[in-house]
């Protein structure tokens, strides 16, 4: 147990979350719990829809809950007879996982949470609050709180935070977003930094062969990008430009990019058509990005917004430079010109601060030497201060409907 810690061996959590699928938070998400049940808690990971490609990877020790099958999603478009049978299929599939969600959930009625938690703040709270018996309810906020295009986070705030005991926000611009955009949650929201489990890190990217070798890359600069394929979040097609720009300019490198996602054919599409298909590579999902950390000249962070990035977090982990566009959280996790390097959400500035970061090399490893805020690093404090969130109030007794 981490020096100082209370004990809360006895706390039985419940986590919900859609579909765990590879990204950031579902990364974070399978660290939270494995650090919880080292701590000697209970956990249960309830899970909307059943299937996702990171399932395989979750602690054995935490009980895990499917509430239906499949995403059963309608097609958007009838256009004729074959379209009208997929449809009525598909309408049969909804309604069944529907009515099979509604079912599973009626379990839970019958057991008792000490704490409850909502992975992600644009899930709504309806099951955690409807369906768990729990002393005290929960809900992650993992990026800026002004990022709600489909108005999913007002939704649950208006709905739900009356039931809701803490936002529990992985980084202190994310919460300074939730309680400009809401005040009235300003009490019940507080700063915990995600996990990163560094000498795990570590350890998966200790003595691995050299990945871009061995993808046929023996030249330099190598640029690295580690996302979900999704250009909403990612600025993917920005990536390209700025891509393309760099050569145009005769800065040579190549730029290799891990993940998978909805846009993937969006991202070729542009590839193609700026005729870089040579030097922007793209490598898929891989169960283990470490070693292409630890082999990579500089790692691009280019989103239009995070909460607190894990690849800034895995970059500086791994003693890397990292070059990241301003969003929420960065100011937290790099000091610009010390540790890394933040450009605005600019075009010309990406390509200005990637020109100077691919021509100096010694520049490269200074920043790789930059070192990391010892707040981020301390796992075992970040448990401690979750921990004490959840833990109920001394006066609590017994578990609330």
């Amino acid at each position: 147990m981490h020096a100082g810690s209370a004990s809360h061996g006895a706390l039985k959590i419940l986590l919900h979350y859609p579909v765990l699928n590879t990204g950031g938070a579902e990364h974070s998400t399978l660290r939270l719990m494995s650090a919880l049940v080292e701590r000697g808690c209970e956990v249960h990971l309830v899970l909307t829809v059943g299937d996702g490609s990171l399932e395989p990877r979750i602690d054995p020790r935490v009980a895990v809950h499917h509430l239906r099958d499949g995403i059963g999603d309608l097609p958007t478009r009838v256009t004729g007879f074959s379209d009208a049978i997929r449809f009525v299929r598909a309408a049969l599939g909804w309604l069944r996982g529907r009515v099979q969600q509604a079912w599973r959930s009626r379990r839970f009625h019958a057991m008792a949470f000490d704490a409850a938690i909502v992975g992600l703040h644009g899930t709504s709270p309806a099951f955690v609050c409807r369906h768990v018996r729990a002393r005290r309810r929960f809900v992650m906020v993992r990026s800026d709180a002004a990022d709600d295009p489909r108005g999913r986070l007002r939704a649950n705030v208006s709905g739900f935070s009356s039931s809701i005991d803490a936002y529990v926000c992985v980084s202190g611009t994310v919460r300074d977003s939730l309680v400009a955009r809401f005040p009235q949650l300003a009490p019940k929201s507080v700063r915990i930094y995600n996990l990163l489990q560094p000498e795990r890190m570590r350890a998966q990217a200790a003595d691995a062969p050299d990945p871009f070798i061995l993808a046929g890359d023996r030249q330099g600069p190598r640029v690295l990008s580690v996302c979900r394929l999704q250009e909403s979040q990612k600025a993917l097609l920005r990536m390209v430009d700025v891509h393309r720009r760099l050569l145009s300019d005769g800065i040579a490198h190549t730029w290799h990019v891990l993940g998978d996602g909805p846009d993937r054919g969006l991202l070729e599409q542009a590839i193609a058509a700026h005729g870089v298909a040579g030097s922007f590579i793209l490598h898929g999902a891989v169960s283990n990005p470490f070693p292409w950390y630890v082999h990579a000249d500089l790692v691009a962070v280019l989103s239009r917004y995070e909460g607190l990035c894990g690849v800034v977090n895995e970059a500086r982990v791994l003693e890397r430079p990292v070059i990241a566009t301003r969003f929420a959280g960065i100011d937290e996790q790099i000091e610009s010109g010390v540790n890394g390097l933040i450009v605005a959400q600019d075009t010309d500035a990406i390509v200005a601060g990637m020109r100077r970061l691919l021509g100096d090399a010694a520049l490269r490893s200074r920043l790789a030497a930059g070192g990391y805020p010892d707040a981020l690093m301390d796992d075992g404090a970040k448990i401690d201060a979750l921990l004490a969130v959840m833990a109920p109030p001394p006066a609590s007794s017994g578990v609330d409907s």
